[in-house]
């Protein structure tokens, strides 16, 4: 019994010990822990009606004071074929070799606040760093040099972008700060599931992220001529012929009897 008694005397104290360390880290100001970043986009959902010809998408957050955030847009993965012109006989251009990549978004755009525009593959975005999570056959064709006129063209098309200085800030209480920014949707950006992320940054380091899905869908119009391309082929097909048709005759109504110049 007093054995007991003694190790009892002795294992109050480590507790008493345990629950002050307890109590002193609950009571610490928080400063940058995780779930301390947020996003929130204005609509979750965009349609395409008929007349549609992109939009844009207002986001916003909170973040702590001393961190800065980037918002990356990407989705959906797919194998996109490729064809690499080449000089034939040192003088012609011709597709020399086919090729696909792997595994790639169609649609990726990020955008960085000001002053935050090195580094972005050491946080793992950006194409640098997309281009590590994208494969390529053949293996022994150039992945890089490929990757890289592909973003060219996607660039083109408005649906790959680095956007700069894009991202501004508030001052708030309690050591946070809200960001807003403009989500640009550009008219090629096809129906779909996207991914949104945001990622709290500092000192060079992601320390937190949150991301929320946006999704677009055809309505109207638009849905049912897709629904009809896709279900029912057949029928599709006749109308488009129908309406060309009905086109060229309507056309051919309207300038009748028009001559040249006299």
């Amino acid at each position: 019994m007093k054995q007991i008694q003694k190790r009892m005397q002795n294992f109050v104290p480590v507790l008493v010990a345990a629950v002050a360390c307890c109590l002193l880290l609950i009571m610490q100001p928080r400063t940058g822990l995780a779930g301390e970043v947020s996003l929130a986009l204005a609509s979750d959902t965009i349609n395409i009606t008929t007349f549609y010809n992109g939009t844009t998408l207002a986001a916003s957050g909170t973040v702590p004071a001393d961190a800065d955030v980037v918002i990356e847009v990407s989705g959906p993965r797919k194998n996109v074929p490729l064809k690499v012109k080449g000089k034939v006989a040192g003088f012609l251009w011709m597709n020399k070799t086919d090729v696909e990549l792997e595994n790639t978004p169609a649609v990726y755009m990020v955008y960085t606040p000001a002053g935050l525009h090195d580094g972005l593959e050491k946080l793992g975005v950006g194409y640098r760093a997309l281009v590590n999570d994208i494969a390529i056959e053949p293996e022994s064709a150039d992945k890089a040099f490929v990757f890289a006129e592909y973003v060219k063209l996607m660039e083109k098309a408005g649906v790959y972008a680095i956007n700069k200085d894009a991202i501004s800030y508030a001052p708030m209480d309690n050591g946070m700060k809200k960001y807003t920014l403009t989500l640009g949707i550009p008219p090629k950006m096809n129906a779909g599931d996207y991914t949104v992320r945001v990622l709290a940054v500092r000192q060079g380091e992601v320390v937190d992220q949150a991301q929320q899905n946006l999704h677009i869908q055809l309505t109207g119009l638009p849905k049912i001529i897709a629904k009809l391309a896709f279900e029912h082929s057949l029928l599709y097909g006749i109308m488009a012929v129908f309406i060309a048709v009905a086109t060229g005759l309507i056309i051919g109504m309207l300038f009748k009897g028009g001559g040249g110049a006299h």
